[in-house]
């Protein structure tokens, strides 16, 4: 306990950016007696000592405590050396110093900062030159306590126990050079020669290590389970260096003396282990020499990336410098020669990439997980995943020589199975062989193979065994996506629920589910030819739900749903019911499963999107699920928030009326809209969506609290322009749909006209901001006159004067035809004043008018988009809100007043209120020229 008490101390407040950090001079008093308590004995209590060294070196070093790699190298060469220690105690101590230095090597070597790595390869040969001779005496003490015994070891407890210690240290003495190897040189062959002696003798000590392993693996029980665990580790230690070494220093891999050594020593395991992977565990002959199944992928995984290495080939150019041709002839003449791949290809074909027993054993035990690990990127953890990784880049590569040859074996049948000369198990993996190869290299061998014809020639669907037919399912998915004609797409369908009806494997249903999807989400889908199978279709998906346990299938299996709806499009009205009657029992079985929710709200926004109109119906069904989702008291909003506002999106663009459930939501949308997210314009998109709809309605259930929070929302300086257009498009769209006499007070209590007035008038954002305040003040101008008159008269002449000038001169910031005209307006509307500060302005206002006039006429018939997510062509879906836009647009007084009349009329109450006097020396101040235009132009 106090070990850890001062670990966790250290961790804490050794850092000087802690809040208390422990006092200079008390670590200078600590750091000399770090490497002073090596001695100690007990496993837990050094583990959280050697931790705590490791702490402080990682922060100190090398700018704090610069001499600490030569004092702990130190330490090392004086316990190594030092025979007048007891044996355990040296060990002991040995052990210690040596994962201290592991550590501090395993943190050094991840370290990116200049100053850092060049201490890294400072250190290095320091390291080499002390822990290179304790690795090869300790590797020499190994052999001779090996010898001693004569090679007598199971059972020998005398040789388990003069033999552990050392291969602890040996351990820590790979663990800690590995790295420094990989790492600790800029270019690796300037090396020192101990470590280069190091790698080159690596794989022999390997191999004898590997053969001591599988000797006391042949009568485990009588070997310690430490002893043998540290053996393992030992092994794939090696092989986790040359992985490291091959990635990071590819070309030098390949071009040291020992690599084609290495390499065939891994191939020779790899060999003679394929035909004892797939003998049946009850076969007497089966009691062979064991597998250690990650060194086996560790050697597929090296292949793999000398087979397929972009490090190996020619540059854009087609040229290679010296190194690279160098270690293209050694890996063309040496490694990968024509004979080593056509065996190689045969190996893995017929023993490696074939399912297993095992593979059979989990379809039973667990389905589920078993497919959740085909379909998962951890390949490089099992050895038939590992071996179609290299099977796929092997035959890519070689296509010419490998892919003809293949095809051959293919299409014809095995004389061993045709004449009866192979065993059934034999003739079992040399068809799945040879199912699988025609599956994973689909991409290489459609030139060779018509698997359409392979497809009727053989009758695998009635096959008895399983795994058959979830390889042909399997094969379908494959191949559909890379050479499948439309015409034959209907048989493929067919064969797919035929595998997923409900008497077979539920491995067989989900895998003809998922290669159905791929159909589908193909490029050349047809929905029309697919559309006689939907209701088989929807069958099979029920059944499968009502199998499956994990929230990962049924994710995969709504998602499925998912695409059938998108792709079907208005052909999946007749089936709504049916899906809409998966949904409850989905929901209720994805409670707490954020994810699986997520999953089933996408289907529901499918739906809704495919039914357009027809799905106001299922307003009180989906009301729910969205408050459920966007309720911001609710926890679960957190991971639903963002499909539940696009399926209430796609609810409210779609509604033909709003029900009460809808009408109920509209008092999540103020929460909402000040929610910082990326959802904010989604949001209101809902808000523009239900006053389209129900203008008058919506305002009278929650108007009122939206104004206010879109107030806050544009009169918030944190948010870029965009955001603040957003927020003003919808307040705009208010204005237009609503009553002045519903609308006007609530607008006027939320400060909004005053937010917009003082943004103008004060100037200090930048023009293109100030045009959306300006714009909502024209809006209100031309729609509620009454109110931007009384507000305006309310402001003193001089206010109402810098605000006019600089509402005017935004005019020429505006872009848009339709914007320019309501400005226009806008101005018109202001005129009919007795403000002078308003009046004075006058002079600016005519030219304004005079553009807007010449350049569009009296009145302007001009249609923007109506929405750029929504697009016309989507047949009927989206029709319901595109159609209420086009009516708000033509109603719009910027396309629809004749302005002429306005200004006429303005003109006309600007005289009246100011007399006729008064305002012949107001229109003096204009321009003559000006003047005179506008006065032509309105006749």
């Amino acid at each position: 306990m106090s070990a850890i008490t001062l670990k966790n101390g250290i961790d804490k407040y050794w850092k000087r950016s802690a809040l208390h950090p422990i006092k200079l001079a008390e670590k200078e008093l600590v750091r000399p007696r770090l490497l002073t308590v090596l001695d100690e004995d007990n496993p837990l209590v050094a583990l959280q000592y050697c931790l705590l060294v490791a702490k402080i070196a990682r922060w100190d070093f090398p700018r704090v405590w610069p001499g600490f790699a030569e004092e702990l190298l130190a330490h090392i060469r004086s316990i190594a050396s030092d025979q007048s220690l007891p044996i355990a105690r040296r060990n002991t101590m040995e052990h210690n110093a040596l994962y201290i230095l592991h550590l501090f090597v395993k943190t050094l070597s991840a370290r990116t900062l200049a100053v850092e790595r060049q201490a890294l390869r400072q250190t290095t040969p320091l390291v080499f030159a002390v822990l290179a001779p304790i690795y090869a005496e300790r590797i020499s003490q190994f052999h001779e306590v090996l010898v001693r015994n004569q090679n007598q070891i199971s059972g020998n407890a005398a040789f388990f126990e003069a033999s552990l210690p050392l291969l602890k240290s040996i351990r820590f003495c790979i663990k800690a050079l590995r790295r420094l190897w990989v790492f600790g040189y800029e270019k690796i062959e300037k090396a020192d020669s101990s470590a280069q002696a190091f790698y080159v003798a690596s794989i022999g000590h390997q191999s004898a290590f590997y053969d001591v392993y599988r000797t006391l693996a042949l009568d485990p029980g009588s070997v310690p389970d430490d002893y043998q665990q540290i053996l393992r580790k030992i092994v794939l230690l090696y092989g986790k260096m040359y992985l490291d070494f091959q990635k990071y220093h590819a070309v030098r891999f390949i071009t040291v003396p020992c690599a084609k050594q290495m390499l065939q020593w891994y191939w020779q395991q790899i060999a003679a282990e394929g035909p004892r992977m797939v003998t049946p565990p009850e076969d007497p002959d089966a009691a062979g020499e064991p597998t250690l199944e990650p060194l086996l992928v560790q050697g597929l995984e090296l292949y793999k990336n000398v087979v397929k290495n972009f490090f190996y080939t020619a540059d854009d150019n087609g040229s290679m410098d010296d190194e690279v041709k160098r270690c293209r002839q050694v890996i063309d003449g040496e490694i990968l020669t024509p004979d080593v791949i056509a065996k190689m290809a045969e190996l893995l074909m017929y023993y490696y990439i074939p399912l297993k027993p095992k593979d059979l054993e989990r379809w039973q035990d667990d389905p589920e997980g078993w497919m959740a690990d085909e379909e998962s990127d951890y390949w490089n953890f099992d050895v038939r995943r590992c071996a179609e990784h290299l099977f796929i880049d092997l035959v890519s590569q070689e296509r010419d020589r490998l892919a003809p040859e293949l095809a051959k074996l293919i299409m014809q049948p095995d004389e061993g199975m045709a004449n009866g000369s192979c065993s059934p198990t034999e003739q079992y993996y040399r068809r799945e062989g040879r199912y699988a190869a025609l599956g994973l290299c689909a991409n290489d061998l459609y030139d060779y193979v018509d698997f359409c014809q392979w497809l009727r020639q053989h009758q695998i669907v009635d096959s008895p065994m399983g795994v058959v037919k979830w390889r042909t399912a399997w094969l379908i998915g494959k191949w559909v996506v890379v050479k499948f004609p439309v015409e034959e797409r209907p048989r493929a369908y067919s064969l797919l629920l035929e595998l997923a009806r409900s008497d077979d494997l539920l491995v067989v249903r989900i895998e003809a589910l998922s290669s159905l999807m791929r159909c589908i989400d193909d490029w050349d889908f047809d929905a029309q030819q697919f559309a006689p199978f939907l209701h088989p279709v929807f069958e099979c998906i029920t059944g499968v739900l009502a199998k499956v346990d994990m929230p990962e299938t049924r994710m995969r299996v709504v998602n499925f749903l998912s695409s059938i709806v998108q792709r079907m499009q208005r052909e999946i009205v007749a089936y709504a019911e049916p899906i809409v009657q998966l949904i409850p029992p989905l929901w209720q079985s994805a409670a707490g499963e954020n994810m699986y929710q997520t999953t089933i709200l996408v289907l529901i926004t499918k739906v809704v999107e495919a039914l357009g109109a027809q799905s106001t119906a299922l307003q009180s069904f989906v009301a729910p699920l969205v408050r459920h989702s966007t309720d911001l008291n609710d926890p679960a909003h957190v991971y639903l928030v963002e499909e539940g506002i696009e399926l209430w999106l796609m609810l409210i663009r779609n509604a033909t009326a709003l029900d009460t459930s809808m009408m109920e939501l509209l008092q999540l949308l103020p929460g909402l809209l000040q929610y910082s997210s990326e959802t904010l314009r989604k949001v209101l998109k809902v808000v523009e969506g239900y006053v389209l709809v129900d203008a008058v309605g919506v305002f009278r259930a929650g108007g009122p609290a939206i104004v206010e929070a879109l107030h806050a929302l544009v009169s918030d300086t944190s948010l870029t322009t965009r955001a603040t257009a957003a927020g003003y498009n919808a307040l705009n769209i208010i204005v237009q749909c609503v009553p002045f006499d519903i609308a006007g007070k609530s607008i006027v209590d939320s400060n909004a006209l005053w937010t917009a007035f003082t943004c103008i008038h004060d100037r200090k954002e930048a023009a293109l901001a100030l045009v959306h305040h300006a714009g909502f003040l024209s809006r209100i101008a031309v729609h509620y006159p009454q109110m931007f008159r009384e507000f305006m008269s309310a402001q003193d002449a001089g206010q109402a004067s810098v605000f006019t000038e600089h509402w005017v001169g935004l005019f020429d910031d505006v872009g848009n035809v339709a914007q320019r005209r309501l400005f226009a307006l806008s101005f018109a509307v202001a005129v009919a004043t007795t403000n002078d500060g308003i009046l004075k302005a006058l002079p600016l206002m005519m030219p304004v008018w005079n553009e807007i006039m010449s350049d569009t006429g009296a009145s302007l018939v001009y249609f923007s988009d109506v929405d750029d997510e929504m697009p016309d062509d989507y047949s009927d879906v989206v029709v319901a809100e595109n159609e209420r836009r086009r009516k708000l647009l033509s109603a719009d007084p910027a396309h629809k007043f004749d302005i002429k009349q306005v200004l006429t009329d303005s003109m006309s109450e600007c005289e009246r209120l100011n007399g006729a006097e008064r305002f012949h020396a107001i229109v003096a101040q204009v321009d003559a020229a000006e003047f005179e235009d506008f006065k032509n132009q309105l006749n």
